[in-house]
């Protein structure tokens, strides 16, 4: 059977049979699903991250886990609703982790705001820079590298974790412990002062 005649049948099919298909090792039917569901799961992730890039990250991870789960996936309703219900599982999961990271900023933000008392008024930014940077370089090498990479890129925790073989929930304690880390010596710092 011609390859295009075996697609246009393909696209009769409704989804459960297609994801029967699809299950049973057929990659012309994961491709059938993937055009069918794409552009609605973009345009939901898209309505609340805002941002292009994040959209096409959270879907095309929604379809990597459902490409790797097609022999074991098991569907109680439509596969709308759980491609559904996927992608807005993503899409906290991603707020979530953002929000972590902003978090994190803020109260580092907040404590070096906080320690602006008399004794740090001749202290310049600078000094207080220069300070952190070598605070920062004093890090663990693994835990400097994490919290470098969240400070200085725009990568997710996601995306560091792939791009140093960790986990995320390695890369958030990193991140975090670095965080508690700079708080204690910067507290020292101006307490000498």
């Amino acid at each position: 059977m011609h390859p295009t005649t075996y697609t246009s049948q393909l696209d009769e099919l409704h989804d459960e049979a297609l994801l029967e298909e699809f299950r049973q090792g057929n990659a012309m039917a994961f491709e059938e699903l993937y055009k069918r569901f794409w552009g609605v799961l973009y345009l939901q992730a898209y309505r609340i991250l805002v941002q292009e890039d994040d959209a096409k990250d959270v879907v095309q991870e929604v379809f990597i886990t459902f490409w790797s789960k097609a022999a074991t996936i098991e569907i109680s309703g439509s596969v709308a609703a759980y491609l559904y219900v996927a992608t807005r599982n993503r899409v906290l999961n991603l707020l979530a982790s953002k929000r972590t990271y902003q978090t994190h900023l803020s109260s580092l933000k907040h404590f070096l705001a906080d320690t602006h008392n008399n004794s740090l008024q001749y202290i310049t930014e600078k000094e207080i820079t220069a300070r952190m940077e070598q605070e920062i370089h004093a890090l663990p090498a693994k835990m400097r590298e994490v919290f470098e990479l969240s400070r200085k890129t725009a990568l997710t925790h996601k995306e560091i974790a792939s791009k140093l073989q960790l986990s995320q929930e390695t890369v958030k304690k990193q991140i975090s412990n670095a965080i508690r880390t700079l708080r204690h010596k910067m507290a020292h710092f101006s307490f000498f002062l």
